[in-house]
C-alpha cells in the first residue's frame, strides 16, 4: 500500500527538517562567511552520505549476482551494477554546480530578508521548473497554470506591495535560486537516468563543497573560534537537512503517491516562516502573511491532478482505489 501512513510521516519530518534549514543558515552567517558556510555545509552533507551510497552499491550487486545467472542462460548482457566513472563526474560537476551556486545565492540573500520571505520566494521553483520544462517538449497541467496565477498574486503582496522599490537585495537573490534550483532538477531528471540517485546526491554535495572551499579560503576570514561558534547551524544545515533530509523523502516517496508527497513537501514553505518567528521574531506585514498563504495555495493547486478541480469530474470508487494503493 503506497500511500500510508508511514511514507507521509517521513515526508513531514522532511518538510520540518528542510523548513528550518533557512533558519540554520541565517543563524551560521553571524559567524562565518557566505562561501565559507556553504562550501563547509555542502562537503559535510556529502561525505555523510558516503555510508549510504557504499551500502546502496552492495545491494545492486546482490541483485545484479542473482539475476546474472539467468541472463548469461538468456545470451543477454550482464548488467555489473556499476555506474559509468565518466556519468558520474559529469553528473557532479553539473549538479554540484548549480546546487552549489543556488545554497550560496540564498546565504548572500539572507542578511536582507526573512527567512519566512526567503522560503516562499525560493519556492517559486515548483512552478518554474515545469514551465522550462515546456522548452524540453514536456507537457504541463491546466492547474499548473492556475497556481502560477495564485502564486503571482502572492508574490506580489509579498514582495511588490510598496512598489518596485520595496523589492530588497535579498528578495531578488532568492528569485534567482529558484530560477537555479528549477534548472538543478531538470539537471538531476536527465542524470538520474544513468546515475544511482544515492551516489547522485552524495558527488554533487561534495563537488559543490570542493568548489567553494578553494576560494572561501583564499577570499574569507576563518577562525577556528568562528567556525567552533558556528558548528550547530552548519551540522544542521549539512547533516540533518541534506543528509537526513534527502532519505526521509526518498523512504517517504516510495511508501506515498507522487501527488501527495509534493503537497506534503509543500509544508516546507509554512515551516520555514514558522522558524523565522521563533527563531528570529520575525513578523511579517498583514498583506505579506496573506501573500505567503496564497502562494501556499498556489502551490497545493498546481500539484493536483486536473481532474481534482475540474468540474463536474467525479472519481469512481474503484478509481479513487487505485490511486491509494499504487
Amino acid at each position: 500500500m503506497r500511500h500510508s501512513a508511514k511514507g507521509n510521516a517521513y515526508l513531514f519530518m522532511a518538510a520540518i527538517v528542510w523548513g528550518f534549514s533557512l533558519a540554520a543558515q541565517k543563524e551560521g552567517l553571524k559567524y562565518i562567511d557566505p562561501l565559507f558556510f556553504t562550501a563547509i555545509r555542502c562537503l559535510l552533507g556529502g561525505l555523510v552520505m558516503i555510508p549510504v551510497v557504499c551500502m546502496r552499491m552492495r545491494a545492486i550487486r546482490r541483485e545484479n549476482e542473482a539475476m546474472e545467472a539467468g541472463d548469461k542462460d538468456e545470451g543477454g548482457a550482464v548488467n555489473t551494477g556499476k555506474p559509468e566513472i565518466a556519468a558520474v563526474i559529469k553528473c557532479a560537476l553539473c549538479c554540484g554546480l548549480l546546487i552549489g551556486t543556488t545554497i550560496l545565492l540564498q546565504q548572500i540573500g539572507l542578511p536582507y530578508t526573512s527567512v519566512g520571505k526567503a522560503g516562499f520566494i525560493t519556492a517559486l521553483y515548483i512552478f518554474i521548473t515545469p514551465i522550462l520544462g515546456l522548452f524540453m517538449g514536456k507537457k504541463t497541467t491546466r492547474n499548473l497554470w492556475t497556481g502560477v496565477i495564485i502564486g503571482l498574486a502572492g508574490l506580489y503582496l509579498l514582495c511588490l506591495f510598496g512598489g518596485i522599490e520595496a523589492i530588497t537585495f535579498g528578495d531578488l537573490m532568492m528569485f534567482i535560486a529558484a530560477f537555479l534550483c528549477a534548472f538543478h532538477i531538470h539537471a538531476i531528471d536527465h542524470f538520474v537516468k544513468k546515475v544511482d540517485p544515492a551516489l547522485l546526491t552524495c558527488s554533487q554535495f561534495i563537488v559543490a563543497g570542493l568548489l567553494g572551499l578553494i576560494p572561501a579560503f583564499l577570499m574569507a576570514d576563518i577562525t577556528w573560534d568562528a567556525l567552533r561558534s558556528a558548528l550547530f547551524p552548519v551540522v544542521y544545515a549539512g547533516v540533518i537537512a541534506c543528509a537526513v533530509g534527502y532519505t526521509f523523502q526518498t523512504i517517504g516517496q516510495k511508501l506515498t503517491n507522487p501527488n501527495l508527497a509534493c503537497l506534503i513537501m509543500a509544508m516546507e514553505t509554512v515551516f520555514t516562516l514558522f522558524s523565522g518567528w521563533i527563531f528570529f521574531g520575525e513578523v511579517l506585514a498583514v498583506h505579506e502573511y496573506i501573500g505567503c498563504g496564497l502562494m501556499f495555495a498556489a502551490i497545493v493547486v498546481s500539484q493536483l491532478p486536473d481532474d481534482v478541480l475540474s468540474v463536474g469530474t467525479v472519481k469512481t470508487v474503484p478509481e479513487a482505489k487505485e490511486n491509494i494503493d499504487m
